[in-house]
């Protein structure tokens, strides 16, 4: 198998997962929250590196990142970026009062959207443990603010070294009248994809 074929593979674990996770992600958000939550199926694809840029959008464009470290038997990173007005929106339904801007140095705006991504991630390592068994620990997310120019250097220097290619699941969903979005990026090791290739009995070698 080729460098090709593990992306491939790992993009038909995360649209399985994705599909068992929505449900339980959607009921979760909704006791926190105190509200009705609809998560669309995630729409998940392979994005070559040198192309993410474009999909982010322009070089000065700032989102609010999310980094959870990935660890065990599956070994990686696990970046979930929000645009600022999306991260204000979530953050004004979870404090239940308005966000004039949303900033670093609001610890109860911070902490609301580290316990919303906690809680996807969650969803989405529970989720891929019962569809390959294999054990994640996941990090509690720590978050910052940067330009997709920043994060892109950031990426080539540090991520490029296990991957040229990251799986981009692009996330949905519905909190009382506000449609929100955000990007779950995936990066994941050489051997953890080759784990994933033989625990699905796929390892062609």
């Amino acid at each position: 198998m080729d460098k090709r074929d593990f992306s491939l593979l790992q993009l038909d674990v995360l649209r399985e997962v994705g599909t068992i996770t929505s449900a339980r992600a959607a009921t979760a958000l909704s006791e926190i929250l105190n509200c009705k939550v609809e998560i669309s199926l995630p729409e998940a694809k392979v994005v070559p590196l040198k192309e993410l840029g474009k999909i982010l959008g322009n070089p000065e464009e700032v989102y609010f990142v999310l980094d959870i470290a990935l660890e065990k038997e599956l070994e990686g990173r696990l970046f979930f970026l929000l645009l600022p007005e999306q991260a204000k929106a979530l953050g004004e339904v979870l404090l239940k009062r308005a966000i004039e801007e949303p900033l670093l140095e609001d610890e109860f705006f911070c902490s609301s959207l580290k316990e919303i991504v906690n809680i996807l991630a969650g969803s989405y390592m529970n989720a891929l443990f019962e569809f390959t068994g294999l054990t994640v620990i996941y990090s509690i997310p720590s978050l910052g603010v940067d330009m997709v120019s920043a994060l892109m250097d950031f990426f080539f220097i540090y991520m490029a070294q296990e991957s040229d290619e990251v799986i981009l699941v692009d996330t949905r969903f519905k909190v009382e009248d506000k449609d929100l979005k955000g990007f779950f990026l995936f990066f994941l090791s050489w051997n953890s994809l080759k784990k994933l290739t033989e625990r699905l009995g796929m390892n062609n070698n």
